[in-house]
């Protein structure tokens, strides 16, 4: 796993890592290995025989960490997609030290305070990364990048007020702004969240465009016998079908969608590739921004 304990990746691995045993009848470790944009995990997939049993939690940033920076791996010919394991979803936050209330009075505010906003960023070409960036460049106002390896390390300076601004995971961001610790500002989703009704979309606020989809897949070794990937995929189907692992991915604020064959999620992770390549090339972003 590319990230910190307590993120949403690691929920939906632990999710997904339970009942998978069951049906595969062997033990999953989940083996957070932060660090290095997401790529040193992901290498550790390459350095293992291609024989089914060293899986990499691949998200977007499978295919856009690789564009930022030298990694040690071809993102797409390296690896064999196997299973989608769901979509997630995501909050825009502020401090409420911070006089905001929506998405257009955020970039009123960054714009008549140039210097004063900071946003978290949980790793260059992450979703959330990538839908700050798209947000700033698209509406015009000022804020500047914070890294952190990971979501979980920068709630903490966002709840302290030493950032601002922070896109986080819905499963994460709910309890604080709830709490009053967060004040949410837009729902980044397809509707809005039953459990923050009043939030709008960043759609019905007018900022579609900085919508970042993230998804999370099981990848493995390039060159994986067929007869593995496809077990591992038909193991994983059924768990994402099966009503109590849905329960518990939704819960954690996680849109399951219809499962794709594993040729089907090379293409994804080709189409993304191209997509978000040329949007890092066309904001300027590299691995230290």
């Amino acid at each position: 796993m590319p990230y910190p304990v307590g993120g949403i990746v690691d929920i939906v691995a632990r999710t997904i890592a339970e009942p998978l045993q069951a049906k595969l009848g062997q033990p999953i470790v989940v083996d957070p290995r932060p660090g290095a944009n997401s790529t040193l995990a992901t290498a550790l997939v390459t350095q293992a025989p291609a024989d089914g049993y060293t899986w990499v939690i691949a998200t977007l940033s499978h295919v856009v960490a690789p564009q930022l920076q030298t990694a040690a791996y071809n993102a797409l010919k390296d690896f064999q997609g196997v299973a989608l394991l769901a979509n997630a979803t995501s909050v825009a936050t502020v401090h409420p030290g911070i006089p905001v209330e929506n998405l257009k009075e955020l970039v009123a505010y960054g714009r008549a305070n140039p210097g004063k906003l900071n946003h978290l960023n949980p790793g260059n070409g992450s979703s959330i990364h990538l839908a700050a960036e798209l947000l700033k460049s698209r509406s015009g106002f000022d804020t500047t990048s914070a890294p952190y390896r990971g979501v979980p390390p920068g709630v903490n300076d966002l709840l302290e007020g030493r950032l601002q601004v922070g896109i986080l995971p819905t499963p994460l961001a709910v309890p604080h702004v709830q709490s009053g610790k967060l004040r949410a500002i837009g729902f980044n989703g397809d509707k809005r969240a039953v459990v923050l009704p009043d939030v709008p979309t960043f759609t019905e606020q007018g900022f579609g465009g900085a919508q970042v989809t993230s998804w999370y897949t099981i990848a493995v070794r390039a060159g994986t016998p067929p007869e593995i990937v496809q077990r591992i995929h038909g193991a994983a189907a059924e768990v994402t079908r099966d009503p109590e692992t849905r329960a518990r991915l939704e819960k954690a604020w996680c849109e399951v969608p219809s499962q794709r064959t594993p040729a089907e999620i090379q293409t994804l992770y080709a189409d993304d590739f191209e997509h978000y390549g040329k949007l890092v090339k066309s904001l300027g972003i590299a691995d230290e921004s």
